[in-house]
């Protein structure tokens, strides 16, 4: 019966081990998985988490695209996450579901300057004064 038990927690353990949830970026200490620099800039933010749970971080949503193509990785399962340019402040949105303009003005870390909204009324005091397209992810180049 106690063998039983013990096996039942450690399944119930290492399922709880391999949630794919968003793993909260420490600002100042956690380093991008692509370019290594240190992530300080709450609006550029992005993070992939794999379907086993593992979190790689990214200081510019371009390091994440980079990441993608350079490493072969992987999208089976995964989930993508962007900082939330108009509420930088640890709001995070599905990469998917975003809405993305790109200029200049955004200035983000590795110069991608990409900027992520949650929907296009969100997007649009900037869009109107840059006018541009709002963009999807599948815009932005190789992730798939």
């Amino acid at each position: 019966m106690k063998q039983v038990l013990l096996i039942g927690m450690l399944g119930l353990i290492g399922l709880s081990a391999c949630q794919q949830e968003f793993e909260p970026i420490d600002y100042g200490h956690d380093a991008c998985a692509h370019c290594k620099m240190t992530i300080i800039d709450k609006r550029f933010a992005a993070e992939i988490v794999t379907e086993k749970g593992k979190a790689y971080k990214f200081d510019d949503l371009a390091c994440l695209l980079k990441y993608t193509e350079e490493e072969n990785f992987n999208s089976t399962g995964t989930i993508l996450f962007v900082s939330d340019y108009s509420k930088p402040d640890n709001s995070f949105l599905d990469a998917h579901q975003a809405v993305y303009l790109h200029s200049g003005i955004f200035k983000s870390p590795m110069n991608g300057n990409f900027a992520a909204f949650a929907s296009a009324k969100e997007a649009a005091p900037f869009k109107d004064s840059l006018q541009n397209d709002l963009l999807k992810l599948e815009d932005l180049g190789p992730n798939e």
